[in-house]
């Protein structure tokens, strides 16, 4: 059965690097799985000399957005299963054998939400870090509803066929999107906890907020929502912010609580001033 692996990338050369290497000492066979790089930025060629592994081949496809990326992957796959991660992800040598034989031994499973594991530059976490710590990537708990994101998901090709691709008038949500439509078609989502990915953690608070605004860049609000949003952000999420941090980041001193709180509330705010900004005309920011 062959496995079809997508990654997007855009203008990320260098951590691709390490995508592909781990991929390239997968105990799954190279010959029964292929790599399909799709490089969502036609004016940034691949560098010269760039090793790419045999059952690699690295594609252009110059529709802005993710999605659209994935989606011209999906159109090249000659796998039955397909996994997606991304570019700055790191898989586990077994990431691709134990979601293949995971879908072998439960064919009443249609989809894997796969293990991210957050990496860290150092011990003495930043701001920015304790909050990954606390809120990004929360596979085993988004699967409940029937979700995965796309940086470590495995599927069936047929449930695309069934389904349909990802919207890609989307720049960011896709993923919930198409899982949602998979869900409601019936196929089953499981948490593979073996079935493991690392991926940095986000170690500024720049890079927070450009990933906020980036995932705002995804909604189409009137501007009467977008200020209404905002009104409801100005009040400080306390209960809910209160569990996640119980939850994931309950060996936190005290002053690391209160700078993940902070964090949290300073994005959600910046986030509804990102929805008016757009909802006035203004361009999403994709960086």
């Amino acid at each position: 059965m062959l496995v079809s692996i997508i990654i997007p990338t855009y203008k990320d050369w260098n951590r691709l690097l390490l995508c592909l290497k781990a991929l390239e000492e997968q105990t799954f066979p190279a010959s029964d799985f292929e790599i399909i790089v799709i490089n969502n930025n036609p004016a940034d060629l691949v560098p010269e000399n760039y090793p790419v592994p045999v059952n690699c081949k690295i594609v252009t496809e110059a529709r802005p957005g993710s999605y659209a990326a994935r989606n011209a992957g999906i159109r090249l796959v000659q796998g039955d299963i397909i996994g997606f991660t991304d570019s700055d992800c790191i898989p586990a040598q077994d990431w691709i054998y134990n979601a293949v034989d995971y879908l072998k031994k439960h064919k009443d499973v249609s989809r894997i939400a796969g293990n991210i594991e957050l990496f860290f530059k150092s011990n003495d976490l930043t701001p920015a870090e304790l909050y990954e710590k606390v809120y990004a990537f929360k596979q085993e708990e988004i699967v409940k509803s029937g979700l995965s994101v796309t940086g470590n998901m495995f599927t069936y090709k047929h449930v695309f066929d069934k389904v349909g691709i990802f919207n890609e008038e989307l720049l960011s949500g896709g993923d919930y999107e198409w899982s949602k439509r998979a869900s409601n078609a019936g196929f089953k989502i499981v948490y593979g906890h073996n079935v493991v990915i690392k991926h940095p953690a986000r170690d500024k608070m720049s890079d927070l907020i450009k990933k906020t605004k980036r995932v705002v860049g995804g909604d189409n609000l009137s501007k009467t929502m977008a200020v209404l949003d905002l009104m409801k952000n100005l009040k400080p999420p306390l209960r809910i912010a209160f569990h996640q941090i119980k939850k994931y980041g309950n060996d936190l001193s005290f002053s690391q609580k209160l700078k993940v709180y902070s964090i949290k509330y300073y994005l959600a705010i910046t986030c509804s001033v990102e929805k008016i900004r757009i909802s006035y005309g203004n361009q999403a920011n994709r960086e």
